[in-house]
């Protein structure tokens, strides 16, 4: 009787097999039809594939099956480790672990340690997503014992996703190690940088100026997120005060004179603290005195720039004096200041730069930051000089100024018009829009502002970041992450996009 159970089983089992080897699934379609197929070994890597398109996630137990049956499979694993970090999920957690192969070899050693290395890296991403911090010690493991650079970097990426300080003292010294590749050691800045660990703050602050800058942009934003404990070592960095910055630049032929100052400026400005205005101001006094230009103009664009980003009025007199230099660049970086400052007043200080100039190009920033800036007490003046002008590079200018100013004259103080205009098919009224309800600090312009964020236009994303930056609330950060990740590796929006996740790191912690 036993033999007959056994062989009836065994009859089911197989007519299953035939059924699901003969149902042809319709791709991109029927995700209960691939999962049954993930049951035949002949469509099991279609159905992975099809099952990761379609997104169904009550699929998942039965991906979770092929993928502990697949321990000579790894690429199986490596697929499926990827569909359950996108997924987020949290059954897969153990398995993922349990899957970890600590032994491997580098790629070169075959075709099964390369196919493994990859499993490794898809899971060691996956495993960051699922955000346990079970999953720590075993990717400090795999940290250590892999023998492959990009298995390395996954683990590296994935204990900074997870705000491991379990991993800063190791990620410090692999950042510190000048024999380690480049890549890895940038890799370490990028996960010193998710930990916002204070201690790493020495390090990071050196990195700025290390391998040609190479890591400036991610050790920028790794400050930023750790935020005001990182003030004070910058601010005495931007002064000549530590030793160890000073000794880096001091001994590259290759660093302009200068670059101690303005990149520890730029990042002062970055982190956005009240606490750098004063150190700033100083360091203007200073470098305004020094004879060589082109170092001044270097070190004085990233101060105005600081100054703005943090918004403090007290840069307003530094700003203004330089107007001065009549360069394109230069005028930008003061009208865009100004602009953030937000003091109007300042606007008295910009006509006799509107009104004459070498060149009229210079004189385009300014008659945007009035517009960007200024109420409906300066449009007739505006108009005015619109009418008197011959120079037909400033009409565009000119007009966009005007519909701005004509939209401050219709909304004023009234935030659901300033709302309202947010969706004006014309980009200097959403701009101007943008601009004004930071001002106003209304949190009730919050989703309507984060619906913008993907603006085709990039002057109204950098307003959007004004005005996010103003109401300090941490709700935009998943849209922000969300577009970030969307346009990664777009040329066009790489800047602001940067830009954007800088304003995520300050969000972050004003809403801790």
């Amino acid at each position: 009787m036993r033999l007959f159970r056994i062989g009836v089983v065994a009859v089911a089992v197989l007519a299953l097999g035939l059924a699901g080897c003969q149902k042809k699934c319709k791709p991109g379609q029927d995700p209960g039809c691939w999962a049954e197929a993930l049951a035949d070994a002949e469509q099991q890597e279609r159905a992975i594939e099809e099952l990761k398109a379609l997104g169904d996630v009550k699929a998942a137990p039965r991906l979770l099956e092929v993928f502990k049956a697949s321990a000579d499979n790894p690429k199986n694993r490596e697929n499926i480790a990827e569909i359950f970090g996108k997924w987020q999920y949290k059954e897969a957690l153990k398995p993922m672990l349990e899957a970890l192969d600590y032994t491997t070899g580098p790629d070169k050693d075959g075709k099964k340690a390369k196919a493994t290395n990859r499993a490794n890296q898809k899971i060691a991403s996956a495993l960051a997503l699922l955000g346990d911090k079970q999953a720590v010690e075993p990717l400090l493991r795999l940290m250590r014992s892999t023998k492959e650079e990009n298995v390395r970097r996954s683990a590296m990426r994935s204990l900074g996703v997870l705000k491991a300080t379990e991993a800063t003292d190791e990620l410090l010294s692999i950042l510190k190690d000048k024999s380690a590749h480049q890549i890895i050691r940038a890799n370490a800045v990028f996960a010193l940088g998710e930990i916002a660990d204070p201690k790493s703050v020495p390090a990071l602050v050196e990195a700025l100026y290390q391998e040609k800058a190479m890591f400036f942009a991610h050790a920028g934003l790794a400050l930023v997120r750790i935020g005001e404990p990182a003030v004070d070592l910058l601010v005495k960095t931007m002064n000549g005060e530590n030793p160890d910055a000073k000794r880096i630049t001091e001994e590259n032929p290759e660093v302009l004179a200068g670059a101690l100052e303005s990149n520890a400026a730029k990042v002062l400005g970055d982190i956005g603290s009240p606490l750098a205005v004063e150190p700033l101001l100083k360091l203007s006094d200073k470098v305004m005195k020094w004879e060589a230009e082109t170092n001044q103009m270097l070190v004085m664009t990233r101060v105005i720039n600081s100054l703005g980003s943090i918004g403090d009025p007290r840069g307003v007199p530094v700003v203004v004096k330089f107007l001065e230099k009549e360069f394109w660049d230069v005028r930008t970086v003061c009208a865009n200041a100004l602009n953030l400052m937000s003091d109007r007043a300042a606007i008295d200080s910009m006509w006799k730069y509107i009104e004459k100039g070498e060149h009229p190009r210079n004189r385009v920033p300014l008659i945007e930051a009035v517009g960007n800036l200024g109420t409906d007490v300066a449009l007739p003046k505006i108009k005015e000089l619109s009418e008197a002008q011959k120079e037909n590079i400033l009409s565009p200018a000119y007009q966009d100024t005007i519909k701005r100013l004509e939209t401050y004259a219709a909304c004023k103080d009234s935030v659901d018009c300033w709302i309202g205009k947010l969706k004006d098919p014309a980009v200097p009224v959403r701009e101007k829009a943008a601009y004004e309800l930071g001002r106003l600090g209304d949190k009730k312009a919050l989703d309507p502002l984060i619906g913008l964020l993907g603006d085709q236009n990039e002057n109204v994303r950098f307003a959007i970041i004004f005005a996010l930056d103003k109401m300090h609330s941490r709700k935009p950060l998943e849209a922000i992450e969300e577009l970030v990740a969307k346009e990664k590796g777009s040329a066009r929006f790489k800047v602001v996009n940067f830009n954007y996740e800088l304003l995520a790191a300050r969000l972050a912690r004003a809403g801790a």
